[in-house]
């Protein structure tokens, strides 16, 4: 592709349909020395550095990906730079929105972060060169640390402690004025190329507003091109019935498609009509007056960035897709603590199969993360509670509205719609007294 030309979608990027959902699939792969280049210029760029001899200069490292994404490592002058590359399954606004978040967190908060330093959303006025890659990309500093995925062997102690610096953060955010708007969707940098026609502004004055929402539900396979209201969304209710409209078109997609089979038309049938029973419910669960908040709702143990010695936090990464949303939304456990099995009592290694190794049954592991993750689920909520804002308050009167979500984001899933055609037939009968949970959690 040639530099300067703007890519589409398609040149670089095809959906592929999988047993059970489809999935992104590269259709270029991003070439190491383009890479390379890339970084050296803008790093250098940023630094105002004209030194070193570009044969001496170092060669950035592959360090590994996810569905969308490519990162690429680089190690300039006692800094660490991680260049994020990335499809374009909503192109440029997933790329706008994350660099505007990120700078957002650096201007209001405290959070560690990285730094977004320069990036490419698909603009044809792009600086020339950008596009060397023909893809989206953002130049960030690295954040130091291990992902709690690979620190989890650290003591119970110190995993306590770090649960209290991630409730903090936590907290910190959801009380941050700036990270407060008046409306559900992402958020972006006012003015320039960034800033897309109709959008909302802030109450006060600010260089950020929202706008459409960037999320997985909305741009996943084929519903990046669905007629459906993106946003801003002035309410849950529109956000739900949005929602609820992708899964609509899907299912008359397949009702309509000449080549589809008779189960996969069967199943259409029915996660139509559990939509529809589910959209005439939303105003039982919406609440009258909302509050919206930036929301990450994906801190898992692997975007969690520890210190291997202290086990203090050191980073909260992956901010792209984090929208503004709901606050009954943004109260709860993050998903790294969330929706685990509850185990009370502490499991008894010598009660566990031993092998012949010494070691005890691989069951006993399980059981014993099911118990760490139930006290640290505890200890977030207690830090909670001696905070002075009414998170605690919001967490104990979301459940049913969280049970709701949880039906709409699984009302086409297979494995989960009996369940969830079970509960709606004990909420049509309108007897609250016969209410029983979809979700249950700790202290809920």
């Amino acid at each position: 592709m040639a530099t300067g030309t703007v890519p589409t979608s398609s040149d670089v990027m095809e959906w592929q349909a999988g047993p059970f959902t489809s999935r992104p699939v590269w259709r270029v792969e991003p070439k190491i020395d383009v890479v390379t280049d890339l970084m050296h210029s803008k790093i250098r760029e940023i630094l105002r550095d004209g030194g070193d001899n570009p044969q001496d200069l170092p060669k950035a490292a592959f360090l590994g990906g996810g569905a969308f994404n490519k990162l690429y490592l680089m190690e300039y002058r006692n800094s660490s730079w991680i260049l994020r590359v990335t499809l374009p399954v909503d192109p440029h606004y997933k790329t706008a929105s994350e660099v505007a978040t990120l700078k957002l967190l650096e201007s209001s908060t405290s959070l560690p972060a990285p730094r977004a330093m320069a990036h490419y959303a698909g603009a044809a006025d792009a600086p020339p060169g950008d596009n060397r890659l023909g893809l989206e990309w953002i130049l960030m500093t690295k954040v130091p640390g291990k992902t709690l995925t690979d620190s989890w062997d650290m003591s119970m102690k110190k995993k306590l402690n770090l649960v209290e610096m991630v409730a903090e953060k936590v907290h910190e955010i959801y009380t941050c004025d700036s990270l407060q708007f008046s409306s559900i969707g992402n958020v972006f940098e006012c003015g320039g190329y960034e800033n897309a026609p109709g959008m909302e502004k802030s109450p006060k004055p600010s260089k950020f507003s929202v706008d459409r929402i960037v999320s997985m539900t909305f741009f996943w396979n084929q519903r990046l091109s669905q007629p459906v209201n993106r946003g801003p969304f002035a309410s849950s209710a529109e956000w739900f019935t949005s929602r609820l409209q992708l899964v609509d078109f899907e299912c008359n997609q397949v009702l309509e498609s000449e080549v589809a089979d008779e189960d996969d038309k069967a199943d259409a049938v029915r996660f139509k009509s559990v939509a529809q029973r589910l959209l005439n419910q939303i105003p039982q669960f919406v609440p009258a007056n909302e509050k919206f908040v930036l929301h990450h709702d994906d801190i898992n143990a692997g975007n969690l960035l520890v210190d291997p010695d202290t086990g203090d936090l050191t980073g909260i990464v992956d901010w792209e897709c984090v929208s503004v949303l709901p606050a009954w939304k943004s109260c709860q456990l993050p998903c790294f603590l969330g929706y685990n099995p509850i185990r009370i009592a502490q499991p008894i290694r010598r009660a566990y199969h031993i092998n012949q190794d010494g070691s005890p049954n691989e069951l006993y592991f399980h059981h014993l993360r099911e118990w760490e993750l139930t006290v640290l689920g505890r200890r977030f909520l207690e830090w909670m509670e001696i905070q002075d804002s009414d998170w605690v308050d919001v967490y104990q009167a979301s459940g049913r509205i969280r049970d709701f979500d949880y039906a709409v984001s699984n009302c086409d899933n297979e494995f989960a719609v009996k369940k969830i055609e079970r509960w709606l037939n004990i909420v049509e009968k309108g007897d609250e007294g016969q209410y029983e949970r979809l979700l249950q959690n700790i202290n809920e």
